[in-house]
């Protein structure tokens, strides 16, 4: 169905403002797209960008501006939508579009962004919202931790769940309940007769990824290369281009598997994301006392040794497509997912590392006393932060990076370095290298040392006990890429 190309509902448009509306104002690394004229005898070229922050109108954080244009000057072309192109094939018919906003992510900012940016953005590509079984969008607004879970169900039921569009506007803890929601209704499915056809073999739905999350690991390691050169687009404006222009390829995912007796804690609250960067040097070298705290009372950990919580589970295995981690990582994401702490975004994970920098724990395990262990399929755990400098987006290979009980201020070294386009594997305590499988044995007696994180989700061992990670076979999900990372 052909859009009409006129500003939509909740855009800024700006024809009235002359020196707003010159092709020369817009910055072109805030471009999302241009859409032609309505008719090849008349109308404007719309140009659509987005402004962020103190940049966007009457102080939202995000605004989607439109600037008409008579003319098209050729060093814009290339953000020319074809007419055939609109909309997207995988968010026009047979697809169906699910648009999941996330209200817990990163600095809550996901509803601003739907009600400022993509709803007029998929209004100007002529779609509304509805249902999601027709020709509309359907929008899910999470409640809780179950509503990403429930929606993997209903997609893991769904014979045709290959011509589903999910659209995600969180952080990677979105896609981490998705894989694990799709694995776990697969598990509780009756076995299919040998003439039905075989969930493990339908074609995956499609994920596109609105980083909307604190670290948002996948979408960045995903946009790397986009990011080399003078004044790159933010992270958002790749996000709608993607959006837009992308084309779906199959994600690569890791199983990680736990011995007897591991069990899922802190599901009382939020789960985070996967990314833990190294601290902030400017937050983890203050002194104690000096560095910034939160507003609210001192955060604690969700289970405190020696409590049970109601809301624990058993965990045979987790699904993952960033991070599986032991160690300082790991603990790094249990002790900074507290609401005090989540309220200041990515800075979290330098003020509670400082304390853990303090305490320079050397944890246990069977082969070796060390202090960092991470097995990873992606490159960045945040924009900056590489931690797998050999990693390019989709490449499925699985490596793995650890280094010994150095002490406090020589992990804060390795840690920072990684923000050094990952000059930490350089280093001579690091050990980095592709891997086919890890397994790691945790021999520490208080529970707090004994935690593993799988993109964000952690998962506590008994003493002795041990995960095992390796590469999936099965393709659970394609994720919208740009073009000319689809191998």
């Amino acid at each position: 169905m052909a859009a009409e190309h006129a500003p939509p509902e909740g855009a800024q448009a700006t024809a009235n403002n002359p020196e707003n509306a010159s092709t020369a104002a817009i910055k072109r690394e805030e471009i999302v797209c241009i859409l032609r004229p309505p008719t090849e005898t008349g109308g404007e070229y719309l140009i659509y960008a987005l402004s962020e922050g103190s940049t966007s109108d009457d102080g939202k954080p995000f605004s989607l501006r439109v600037v008409p244009t008579g003319q098209l000057p050729d060093d814009l072309s290339a953000f020319l939508l074809d007419q055939d192109a609109v909309p997207p094939s995988h968010l026009r018919l047979p697809h169906q579009v699910h648009v999941v906003v996330s209200t817990h992510s990163g600095l809550r900012r996901a509803p601003d962004f739907f009600e400022n940016v993509l709803r007029p953005l998929l209004g100007a590509l002529g779609l509304k919202q509805g249902d999601g079984d027709g020709a509309g969008y359907r929008v899910t607004v999470t409640q809780d931790a179950n509503t990403v879970r429930n929606l993997a169900r209903e997609l893991a039921r769904d014979v045709h769940a290959g011509e589903k569009t999910v659209v995600l506007l969180s952080g990677d803890g979105g896609v981490v309940d998705l894989l694990n929601g799709l694995d776990r209704a697969a598990a509780a499915a009756p076995s299919p007769s040998p003439s039905a056809s075989s969930s493990s073999t339908a074609a995956p739905p499609t994920i596109a990824l609105l980083p909307l999350g604190t670290g948002n690991a996948l979408f960045h390691s995903l946009h790397k290369p986009q990011y080399a050169g003078t004044n790159p687009p933010s992270p958002l404006v790749l996000a709608l281009r993607t959006f837009l222009a992308g084309r779906p390829a199959p994600l690569p995912v890791f199983r990680a598997s736990f011995s007897p007796g591991a069990r899922l804690v802190g599901s009382n609250t939020p789960p985070p994301g996967p990314e833990a960067p190294a601290p902030n040097p400017a937050e983890a070298q203050q002194q104690p006392g000096q560095r910034e705290q939160p507003e609210q009372p001192a955060p604690t950990p969700h289970h405190r040794d020696g409590d049970e919580d109601e809301n624990e589970a058993a965990v045979p295995h987790l699904l993952g497509a960033i991070v599986a981690s032991y160690g300082f990582h790991a603990s790094l994401v249990w002790e900074s997912d507290t609401p005090a702490y989540r309220a200041h975004g990515a800075r979290r994970f330098g003020m509670a590392a400082a304390a853990l920098l303090e305490e320079a724990h050397g944890y246990r395990a069977r082969v070796e006393r060390f202090g960092y262990v991470l097995a990873t399929l992606v490159s960045s755990l945040e924009q900056t932060f590489t931690i797998s400098p050999a990693s390019r987006p989709l490449d499925g290979r699985l490596r793995l990076v650890h280094f010994g009980a150095v002490g406090g201020a020589r992990t804060m070294e390795i840690m920072t370095a990684a923000y050094r386009d990952g000059a930490h594997v350089g280093m001579d305590e690091v050990g980095y290298e592709e891997v086919d499988e890890v397994r790691v044995t945790v021999d520490e007696e208080a529970p707090r040392w004994r935690k593993m994180c799988v993109d964000g989700t952690i998962v506590e061992v008994e003493r002795g006990g041990w995960m095992s990670v390796r590469r999936e076979g099965r393709v659970w999900l394609r994720v919208l890429v740009d073009g000319v990372h689809v191998r």
